[in-house]
C-alpha cells in the first residue's frame, strides 16, 4: 500500500510537471521551469500532495545520473578545438572567478567557508539546456557570441566532475593536507575504476550494442544504453564515488563510438521523465518567499544576473576583444543552472549547505531561469546601443550573414542500393551530403569513404542532431513505408521548410507518404511497369533472327 501511495505521488509530480511544461513553453520559457514550479505547487508551501520531496530524492539521482551520462556523449575534443581557447581556458577562467568572488562575498556576510566555496561553485555554473534551446529559436546557435557561449557551457558541464569530488573531501572536514590527501586518495579511486570502465564502454558496450542492433528488435539497443549508464553509475557508487560521475565518465568513453547518436536519442525518453522527477523534487523544497523576504530573493536574483554577465563578460572580452561578442555572451551565461541544483542538493546532503540556504538558492534560480529568454533576446539591441563604432549597415549584414549560415547539404536516409545511387548522382554534381543509416555494419563499411553517420532517422533527436533544419533537403531511400511516414512527419514538425523526396515500394504507399507531407515520391512500381514496358516495345521490335539450320 505504502508503494501505491508513494507511485501515486511520482504520478502526480510529473503530471504537474507535464502540464507546467507545456504551460511555460507557451510563454517562451524553457520547460525545466515548469518542472520546478511544479515541484513548489504541490510540495508544503503548495498544496501540500507530495510533502517535502525528499523521498523522491533518492530515485531523482537517476535523472542526474542520466543527464551527466548524455553530456558525456556529447563531449568532444574535437569540438573543444574547433571553438578555440576561450572554451578551455574562458571557461576556466569564467568559474574561478566566479566561484572566488561570489565565496568572498559571502564570507564578509559570514557564511562559513566551506558553503561558502560550494555555493560559489554552484553559481558559476549556467544552464546547458535553457541557454542551447533559446540560442536554437533565436537563430544564434552558429553566431561568435552563440559559439563562445556553447564552449563555456561544455567547460561548466566537464568542471562539475572535479568540483564534486571536492565537495566529497570538503565534506570529510579535514585539515588542508589532508583534505588535499583525501582529495588525492579518491582521484586515484576514479582513476581506477574509470580505467575499469574505460575498458567495458571502449569494447564490451559497442560490441553488445552492435548485436542489438542488429537482432532487429528496438527494445534491445534501448536496453544496452540503459544498462551502459545506469551500470556505470552504480559501479561508481560501488567503489564510494558519485554516481554521475561514472555515468558522465562512461559518456565520454562511449561518445568516441558510432553509436553515441542513437544511444543518446535512444535515453532521451528515459532520461527525460528522470529529469523532470530530479527538478521537480528540488522545486518540492522551496518554501515560497513572502514580505522581506521576497524582496531578498528577488534582490538576490538580480544580483547574480548582474555578477555573472560581467564576469562572463570580461573573460570573454579579455579573450576576443570584442565588446559586442563579450557582452552577449554574458548575457546568455547570466542565469543559473541545473548543475547548480546538483551541487548544492550534493552539498546539502554532505552536511555543507544548509537546508535554508538550499531553499533560498533555488528560488533564486527560478528567477534567473525565466529571466534568461529575455536576457538573451536583449543582448543584440543592448550591444548595439554600447557598440557605437560599428556602423549600423555593417552590424545588420554580419547578422544576416550570421543567419544565413546553412550546413546546405542533403540528408540521405539508407544507404542501400536505391541511396548509394542517390549518393552517386550527389557526388557527381558536388553536392555535399550526409548519409544516415542504421545498420552498423554499413556505417562500419563506409565510414572512412564517406559523411555517414549511424542513426534512427525516425528519432527527432537524431534529426536536430544532423541538422535537419539547416539541410538542403531529405532523400528517404528506406523500403519501409511506415518508418518512412514517420521520418517524413518528423521532418515536417522540425523543418517544414525542408523538402522530403521519399522511396515509395508499392503504389499504395504513394499516396500515404504524400500526404504525410513528402514533396515528391518515387513510385517504384509506376518505374518499374515504365522501364519493363520500355524493354519490351525494345525486344519485339528487334528483327526476329533466322534459325539456325540444323
Amino acid at each position: 500500500m505504502d508503494n501505491w501511495h508513494a507511485l501515486t505521488r511520482v504520478v502526480l509530480l510529473l503530471g504537474a510537471a507535464a502540464a507546467l511544461g507545456v504551460l511555460v513553453r507557451r510563454f517562451g520559457q524553457n520547460p525545466v521551469v515548469g518542472y520546478l514550479l511544479a515541484g513548489v505547487l504541490l510540495g508544503p508551501t503548495g498544496f501540500g500532495f507530495i510533502g517535502s520531496g525528499q523521498h523522491l530524492r533518492d530515485v531523482s539521482e537517476i535523472g542526474v545520473a542520466l543527464l551527466l551520462f548524455s553530456i558525456g556523449l556529447e563531449f568532444s575534443f574535437a569540438r573543444l578545438r574547433e571553438i578555440g581557447r576561450v572554451a578551455v581556458f574562458g571557461g576556466l577562467a569564467q568559474i574561478t572567478v566566479t566561484l572566488l568572488v561570489v565565496a568572498g562575498i559571502l564570507q564578509v556576510a559570514g557564511v562559513p567557508l566551506a558553503e561558502s566555496a560550494v555555493v560559489g561553485a554552484a553559481l558559476a555554473m549556467s544552464s546547458t539546456a535553457v541557454v542551447l534551446r533559446v540560442l536554437m529559436d533565436n537563430a544564434e546557435l552558429d553566431s561568435r557570441h552563440g559559439r563562445t557561449a556553447v564552449g563555456i557551457l561544455l567547460a561548466q558541464d566537464v568542471a562539475v566532475v572535479p568540483m564534486l569530488l571536492a565537495t566529497d573531501a570538503l565534506a570529510e572536514d579535514l585539515s588542508g593536507p589532508q583534505a588535499l590527501s583525501r582529495f588525492g586518495l579518491k582521484l586515484a579511486g576514479f582513476a581506477v575504476a574509470g580505467g575499469l570502465m574505460w575498458v567495458a564502454m571502449k569494447f564490451a558496450a559497442p560490441a553488445l550494442f552492435a548485436r542489438a542492433l542488429r537482432s532487429g528488435t528496438r527494445e534491445l539497443p534501448v536496453l544496452v544504453a540503459a544498462c551502459a549508464s545506469l551500470g556505470a553509475a552504480v559501479g561508481a557508487h560501488a567503489v564510494g564515488l558519485s554516481p554521475a560521475i561514472g555515468a558522465f565518465g562512461a559518456g565520454v568513453v562511449l561518445a568516441e563510438s558510432p553509436f553515441a547518436t542513437q544511444i543518446r536519442a535512444d535515453l532521451t525518453p528515459l532520461s527525460a521523465v528522470f529529469v523532470a522527477t530530479f527538478f521537480a523534487s528540488i522545486g518540492a523544497i522551496v518554501h515560497l518567499p513572502g514580505g522581506m523576504e521576497a524582496g531578498s530573493v528577488l534582490l538576490a536574483a538580480a544580483a547574480v544576473l548582474f555578477l555573472k554577465t560581467v564576469i562572463a563578460a570580461v573573460v570573454v572580452w579579455a579573450f576576443q576583444r570584442s565588446v559586442r561578442v563579450a557582452l552577449a555572451t554574458g548575457l546568455a551565461l547570466s542565469q543559473v543552472g541545473e548543475f547548480t541544483f546538483v551541487l548544492a542538493d550534493n552539498g546539502n546532503r554532505r552536511g555543507l549547505v544548509s537546508a535554508a540556504d538550499l531553499e533560498f538558492l533555488v528560488a533564486v534560480s527560478l528567477i534567473t531561469l525565466i529571466a534568461t529568454p529575455y536576457m538573451i533576446g536583449v543582448a543584440p539591441r543592448l550591444s548595439a546601443l554600447l557598440v557605437r563604432k560599428v556602423p549600423a549597415r555593417q552590424r545588420r549584414g554580419l547578422e544576416a550573414k550570421t543567419k544565413e549560415k546553412r550546413w546546405d547539404r542533403v540528408i540521405v536516409v539508407g544507404y542501400g542500393p536505391a541511396g548509394q545511387r542517390v549518393v552517386e548522382a550527389l557526388q557527381s554534381e558536388g553536392t555535399p551530403f550526409l548519409v544516415l543509416e542504421f545498420n552498423p555494419h554499413t556505417v562500419s563499411a563506409f565510414s572512412a569513404s564517406l559523411p555517414i553517420e549511424l542513426g534512427d532517422a525516425t528519432q527527432p533527436e537524431i534529426l536536430h542532431h544532423v541538422g535537419v533544419g539547416q539541410s538542403r533537403g531529405v532523400v528517404i531511400t528506406i523500403p519501409d513505408p511506415a518508418a518512412a511516414r514517420v521520418i517524413i512527419e518528423q521532418v515536417g514538425r522540425i523543418a517544414p521548410h525542408v523538402p522530403v523526396i521519399a522511396r515509395a515500394r508499392y503504389h499504395q504507399y504513394a499516396a500515404m507518404l504524400k500526404s504525410a507531407g513528402a514533396a515528391e515520391t518515387i513510385d517504384e512500381e509506376v518505374i518499374m511497369g515504365t522501364e519493363m514496358a520500355r524493354q519490351v516495345l525494345r525486344r519485339l521490335s528487334a528483327p526476329a533472327q533466322p534459325e539456325p539450320a540444323a
